[in-house]
C-alpha cells in the first residue's frame, strides 16, 4: 500500500497540470467564468480569464473524508477570492460555520414543461415507490430497502419499487420486486414519477437535490431526508421529512402516504405549487442579477 506522503506526492503534480490544462482551454474573451466543482475552482481562479464566480453545489470536502489530500484541496477552494452563489441555506451554513462566509443562494429548479403529472395507468392493488437508484452513501439506498422491509412485515400491502440511474446491479438488493429503469430520458423519468405512489429520498446529505422537485412537479407524494432540502420540502406541507439513516421512521412516513388518501393529496397539491414557484426561468434570472452585480463590483 502506498504510504499517504508517496500518495501526496503523486497527486499534487496531477492536480497542479490539471489545473493548468483547464485554465487554458478557458477561451480568451469571457466576461464570467464559473467553476462548478471544487477541482475546478483553482483553474478558474488561476486562468486569470473573466470575473471568477464559484456555484458551490454542496459542502464538497464531505466527498473526499477518506483521502487528506483531496479533503484540503476542496477546503481550500472556498478561500479563494472568487464570487460565490450557493445552492442550498444548508451548505451556506456549512460554509458559515466552517468558513466564515457565506454567499447568496439561488436554489435550482424543475423545468415544469417536462416534468408535470402524466396520464399514466396505475395499478391499484400494488403502491409503487420511487427512487434514484444510486450506489454508496450519497444513495443510501439500503436504507430505502430496510424500510420497505419494514412495511412488506407488518403490513398486507403489495410493494413495487421503482429505481432510475446506471447500476441496475442494485435492483438485486430490494426486498420487493423492482424494475430498474437505466439513465431514462426526462420525458421518460416524468412518467415514472407519475406512475409512483411516492418518491422517497433516502440521503443523508443532500443540497437542494433535484428528485424531490422532480416528483412533486409530477404530482408525486414525496418522503425525504435532511439535511440539504430544508429551502423547499415542509414537513407535513409539501412532503414528509424523516431522519436521515432511520428506517423506521422512513417507513412510518411511506406507510402514512400510502394509506392515507387525504394526506397524500394535500401532499400532491402543495407539491405542484412548490414547483410552479422554483423554476429554471427564476433561477436564470436570479443568477443574472448577481452576474451583473459581480461585473459591475471592484475586484475581490
Amino acid at each position: 500500500m502506498l504510504s499517504n506522503w508517496l500518495l501526496g506526492k503523486i497527486k499534487i503534480p496531477y492536480y497542479i497540470d490539471r489545473n493548468k490544462i483547464l485554465a487554458l482551454a478557458i477561451p480568451d474573451d469571457v466576461d464570467i467564468n464559473v467553476a462548478t466543482y471544487c477541482l475546478s475552482a483553482h483553474a478558474v481562479y488561476g486562468s486569470g480569464k473573466g470575473r471568477p464566480f464559484y456555484y458551490i453545489q454542496h459542502y464538497e470536502p464531505l466527498f473526499f473524508a477518506s483521502d487528506p489530500y483531496l479533503y484540503h484541496i476542496a477546503k481550500e477552494t472556498y478561500y479563494l477570492p472568487m464570487k460565490w452563489i450557493v445552492n442550498s441555506s444548508w451548505v451556506n451554513g456549512m460554509l458559515r460555520k466552517e468558513i466564515g462566509r457565506e454567499g447568496p443562494v439561488v436554489l435550482p429548479g424543475v423545468d415544469t414543461s417536462v416534468f408535470f403529472p402524466r396520464n399514466v395507468e396505475k395499478r391499484r392493488d400494488v403502491k409503487a415507490i420511487i427512487a434514484l437508484g444510486k450506489r454508496g452513501k450519497a444513495g443510501n439506498l439500503n436504507y430505502i430497502y430496510k424500510a420497505l422491509n419494514i412495511i412488506r412485515k407488518s403490513s398486507n400491502l403489495k410493494l413495487k419499487l421503482i429505481l432510475y440511474g446506471d447500476d441496475p446491479r442494485l435492483a438485486k438488493l430490494s426486498p420487493v420486486p423492482t424494475e430498474y429503469f437505466v439513465n431514462p430520458s426526462d420525458e421518460k423519468l416524468a412518467e415514472l414519477y407519475s406512475m409512483a405512489d411516492v418518491a422517497v429520498n433516502p440521503s443523508p446529505y443532500e443540497s437542494s437535490p433535484l428528485p424531490p422537485l422532480e416528483a412533486m412537479a409530477c404530482g408525486t407524494p414525496v418522503v425525504t431526508t435532511r439535511y440539504g432540502t430544508e429551502d423547499y420540502c415542509f414537513h407535513e406541507v409539501n412532503s414528509l421529512v424523516v431522519p436521515p439513516e432511520d428506517p423506521e421512521s422512513m417507513a412510518k412516513a411511506i406507510f402514512r402516504i400510502l394509506t392515507d388518501e387525504n394526506l397524500a393529496e394535500e401532499l400532491r397539491k402543495n407539491g405542484l405549487r412548490t414547483a410552479k414557484e422554483l423554476t429554471w426561468d427564476k433561477t436564470a434570472e436570479n443568477v443574472e442579477k448577481i452576474f451583473r452585480q459581480g461585473l459591475n463590483e471592484d475586484p475581490q
